[in-house]
């Protein structure tokens, strides 16, 4: 029988869930610090994971960023079942080892439209901020896998006063959206100072930090953090919060307590989901997040078509699906539950929002819009004013369709019963 080595011992034999056991019981779990300590990287991931062949692979052979997650975040991933949501979103497979010919490292032209290092100016009135390098969790679905993890992207404080100045010098910029990486990985005297920064510029009204910490790392919202926040959240600058949750599991008490500091230091928090191939891809898994955001106090904000970059086929999905999430959605919950679905458009043109088709177009001779009713599935009838002149800016409907359609559509005098009967 083979001896152990002098550089193998007891926690080599250790089961997934024992090693998880032993991780966790290592450091004081509420330290955020010794979470980012503690981060599992790559190489550990056979301690806290039974892995497939395919995952196996994924690691060795990825394209993309670094492997790594917290600890809090692991917790919440399954270490024998691969399908599990969170588990996809940590662990790189055999789909991130190629580089497919639609896939490009920067889909969105974000670099061609940076003026200086760290600062991306696509919409007129806004721009995106490069804060940092480094996020607490890598997930494997990152948009900027380009840049986040890689040393070389670390932006020093004189990067940062260059993006300041770029700011100053464009008063048409009214809204700073701080990204990364995560900023929120950053110290917080390095937050106050950039907060402090965006403040003393007149005509900057709005500022919005996109981080993913309140998944990932909620116990980095101290009180320490909110108390910055909540003085620069002030008549001169008007600070937004949105997040990254993409699946009910990462619903969590913590999150929850994370999120409500948040929100009594005077932030507004949307989420911005991405859809995500054999995560939450279809309406009921991302129904059942949305009312499980509405519980943390979080509105709907977008949620993202998959980007074009490398190493993501297996997390992409058909158009269509968006638009089958959106229309199973609809009616079964509030509408501040509902995201709008967004395809960030390849080559710079900015988002565009997609949604089913409730809308049929214009009649013209009756001067009425035929729409479907999202709950019912039935056809309305609803008149444009009598001295509109905008009718040719409305598709038609064909004679065809309004005959079939007339027979059974309702109109502000023909309405439908509390369980879906006609009255009149």
């Amino acid at each position: 029988m083979e001896r152990l080595g002098k550089n193998r011992g007891i926690a080599d034999l250790e089961s997934p869930a024992d090693s998880r056991k032993s991780l966790y019981s290592s450091f004081v779990w509420t330290d955020y610090k010794a979470q980012l300590q503690k981060r599992v990287r790559a190489e550990d991931l056979p301690k806290y994971f039974h892995l497939t062949e395919s995952e196996k692979i994924g690691i060795q052979e990825t394209i993309r960023l670094n492997v790594g997650t917290t600890p809090y975040y692991l917790s919440l991933s399954d270490p024998e079942d691969p399908n599990c949501p969170i588990r996809k979103m940590i662990v790189p497979r055999k789909e991130e080892s190629f580089f497919s010919p639609e896939e490009t490292l920067d889909p969105l032209h974000e670099e061609d439209l940076s003026p200086v290092k760290g600062l991306t100016h696509m919409y007129p009135d806004r721009v995106l901020l490069f804060s940092n390098h480094e996020c607490s969790v890598y997930c494997r679905h990152c948009m900027r896998g380009r840049k986040v993890s890689d040393s070389s992207e670390r932006m020093e404080t004189a990067d940062l006063e260059l993006c300041f100045d770029y700011i100053r010098n464009h008063p048409e910029i009214s809204d700073v959206v701080i990204s990364g990486g995560d900023p929120l990985n950053l110290s917080d005297s390095k937050i106050d100072w950039i907060l402090e920064n965006l403040e003393k510029i007149p005509h900057v009204k709005i500022c919005r930090l996109g981080t993913r910490n309140p998944v990932t790392l909620p116990m980095r919202i101290t009180s320490d953090l909110c108390k910055i926040i909540e003085s620069r959240n002030t008549d001169r600058l008007s600070i937004f919060c949105n997040t990254q949750f993409n699946h009910e599991k990462e619903c969590t008490p913590e999150a929850k307590e994370a999120i409500l500091k948040l929100l009594k230091a005077g932030v507004s928090i949307g989420n911005q989901s991405v859809i995500l191939k054999g995560i939450n891809d279809d309406g009921e898994t991302m129904l059942r997040l949305h009312r499980k955001l509405l519980e943390l106090r979080i509105r709907a904000y977008y949620m993202y078509d998959p980007e074009l970059i490398p190493g993501s086929r297996g997390f992409r999905t058909p158009l269509a699906k968006g638009i089958q999430i959106i229309e199973y959605m609809r009616g079964k919950v509030a509408g501040m539950g509902i995201p709008q679905f967004v395809n960030d458009l390849p080559g710079g043109g900015g988002k565009v929002s997609l949604g089913p088709n409730w809308y049929l177009g214009f009649h013209k001779p009756s001067r009425n819009h035929v729409f479907r009713s999202a709950v019912r599935g039935t056809y309305h009838l609803s008149p444009e004013p009598v001295d509109s002149d905008y009718e040719e800016f409305y598709p038609e409907v064909s004679e065809e369709t309004w005959s079939k359609l007339l027979q059974n559509s309702y109109s502000a005098f023909k309405g439908l019963g509390p369980l879906g009967e006609s009255g009149k």
